[in-house]
């Protein structure tokens, strides 16, 4: 059965892909050096730079939030099956993102999970839900001054949606071991798009070499939505379910986000 932890393990897992991208950022200014005095015949060292390379630009930060799904298809297939209860549309959102700043730009990516949230079913069975998404982000700076950065965000990626229903009886583990199949998960997986305002402040830091630019610690709020396409069939279990109700991860989301970053 999928868990809350495994779809988060799955959304970090793109977005550490997506990040590891994003670190290549060219330093602004070039290496300089004092000038050369006389060596009066003595053999030269290298010499120090003055300036150096300037820092680069980046960011990475956890999220925490809350992301609202259409799940309007799951639920009318439950209610025409003859389920009491519909699944909710707010669940409880972790995940994080990092970037890097190039001129104009940021470049990045983010992972996301919402967490399961449940739901009764007949025979004493249980419905739960739960997902997570992982995108490349790619911004605009509209500002970035100060420590304070906002740019809107095109993201794409992928995403994967679960739905649970098992029993809630008691049972012995010889009862388990003579009847394995007491739960099935279903699953829908398919390409993501979406768009989102990311907007972050550097709160606790200091003055950077670069011009304009602090380094700390960072707090902010990214704001977006979702629209999902599926690539595939639903799954039960691993194994296509055919005849599923028409569905693609769609919603939006609202998170803060907390961490290190210089701008």
């Amino acid at each position: 059965m999928k868990t809350g932890a495994q779809a988060l393990a799955f959304s970090i897992g793109v977005a550490c892909a997506a990040l590891a991208v994003s670190r290549s950022a060219h330093a602004d200014e070039p290496l300089t050096g004092p000038p050369l005095d006389e060596t009066k015949g003595k053999p030269l060292s290298p010499p120090a730079p003055v300036d150096g390379v300037t820092p680069k630009l980046a960011g990475l930060n956890v999220l925490a939030g809350v992301v609202f799904v259409d799940l309007g298809p799951l639920n009318d297939r439950l209610t025409t099956s003859g389920y009491p209860n519909k699944l909710p549309m707010a669940f409880p959102l972790i995940g994080g993102q990092g970037f890097g700043l190039f001129s104009r730009f940021t470049i990045g990516g983010s992972g996301s999970a919402f967490l399961s949230r449940s739901v009764n079913a007949p025979n004493n069975g249980e419905v739960s839900a739960n997902g997570a998404w992982g995108t490349f982000d790619f911004g605009y700076q509209l500002v970035r001054m100060n420590g304070f950065l906002l740019a809107p965000v095109l993201s794409l990626g992928g995403y994967g949606m679960f739905m649970s229903i098992h029993s809630k009886d008691e049972s012995t583990f010889s009862d388990v071991l003579a009847s394995p199949r007491r739960g099935t998960t279903l699953s829908n997986h398919g390409l993501l798009g979406g768009l989102s305002l990311m907007a972050n402040l550097i709160v606790l830091g200091k003055p950077s070499t670069v011009r304009t630019a602090r380094t700390g610690l960072s707090l902010g709020l990214r704001v977006g939505g979702l629209y999902g396409f599926p690539y595939r069939e639903w799954q039960a279990d691993g194994v296509e379910a055919e005849g599923g109700p028409k569905f693609g991860l769609r919603g939006g989301y609202l998170a803060l986000s907390l961490g290190a970053g210089h701008w």
